[in-house]
């Protein structure tokens, strides 16, 4: 399965974003903006660290054509990818427990377990829905 990488979150995304011309993902996200925007994705403290790889994110992004290309505009498309880096950023967070804190990173977790649900609850990845 491929893992998928995501990127911290919309208001960083959006910034470094600008001005870039998108062909595809990979013209809007490289290698270098990836990896300004999640910093910390690797850091030991990470329960997921190692997994939210650059290369798994453009091999996960290219098997959905139109993912973060589909808008009519550049703009567009990088304001979607923003979007949904915003988004899974906040669900891998782990929680909210202070600046400092490594739950405050994005990409530090990949799943959740909460027994405290009825049914209980368990979310993998990213793009974790509640129903």
């Amino acid at each position: 399965m491929a893992r998928f990488a995501v990127v911290a979150c919309a208001a960083a995304a959006a910034a470094l974003l600008l001005g870039v011309a998108a062909a595809d993902v990979a013209s809007i996200i490289t290698q270098d903006v990836y990896n300004q925007m999640l910093p910390n994705r690797d850091n030991p403290l990470c329960t997921a660290n190692g997994f939210y790889t650059y290369d798994a994110f453009i091999q996960a992004a290219n098997s959905f054509p139109g993912f973060g290309t589909s808008g009519s505009t550049d703009e567009l498309n990088r304001r979607e990818l923003a979007a949904f880096f915003g988004q899974t950023s906040h669900e891998t967070t782990g929680g909210t427990r202070g600046a400092a804190d490594q739950f405050q990173w994005g990409y530090c977790f990949k799943e959740e377990i909460s027994k405290a649900t009825s049914p209980p609850y368990y979310g993998r990845g990213p793009i974790q829905l509640t129903g």
